[in-house]
């Protein structure tokens, strides 16, 4: 049997055991990496008319058109057979210019294209918006956890509760030029004296 303290000296074997442990964890590091991205969403090659996208509603499509308007992060494209408003997310700012003709893969639903993937005229490709974001709720799905969150809009945007407007109207506002009366329960401030 040999020897492995004859074979190599103590530091040259710290110096195999740290990289083989530098190794192990690289190795380990890149599994979990893998292990935590999202799968790769892939949409249909064959662009769709996009007055047929309400027929694919939250389904992965590919549309191809011209851009319209810009709005930020959004923007119209258009083609023969109508509109439709396009979120490519935060890092579709800057992504489109008007007119650029444009292939663009994503989700319908809720009435708008949630882009994923850009294709310009020479086939460049851009990635946008989250690739796997928050799903919005529709209109009359519980929001937040165990449906316990606010609505669509978010709190205070449907009216007040019942009952909470049940006392009176607040006062009108003073016309213009004239001096609004003091608040209840103070007393009125009194001219100063005119010097004669």
């Amino acid at each position: 049997m040999v020897d492995m303290k004859n074979l190599v000296g103590r530091p040259t074997a710290l110096l195999i055991g740290g990289a083989a442990l530098l190794a192990a964890g690289a190795v380990g590091g890149a599994g979990a990496v893998g292990l935590t991205r999202p799968g790769i969403e892939v949409a249909p090659i064959r662009p769709v008319a996009i007055a047929s996208l309400a027929q694919h509603n939250d389904a992965l499509v590919t549309v191809r058109g011209k851009v319209a308007e810009i709005y930020g992060d959004r923007f119209t494209i258009v083609d023969g057979s109508g509109k439709a408003m396009v979120d490519a997310g935060r890092d579709g700012d800057n992504a489109v210019t008007a007119g650029q003709d444009l292939l663009v893969q994503g989700r319908y639903d809720n009435g708008q294209l949630r882009a994923s993937f850009l294709v310009d005229g020479n086939g460049r490709v851009s990635m946008v918006g989250p690739a796997h974001g928050p799903r919005l709720g529709r209109p009359g799905e519980p929001h937040g956890p165990r449906g316990a969150g606010p609505g669509r809009d978010g709190p205070g945007r449907g009216g007040p509760p019942p009952g909470a407007c049940d006392g009176p109207p607040p006062p009108p506002p003073p016309p213009p030029g004239s001096v609004p009366s003091p608040p209840s329960g103070t007393a009125a401030p009194q001219p100063a004296p005119s010097k004669q």
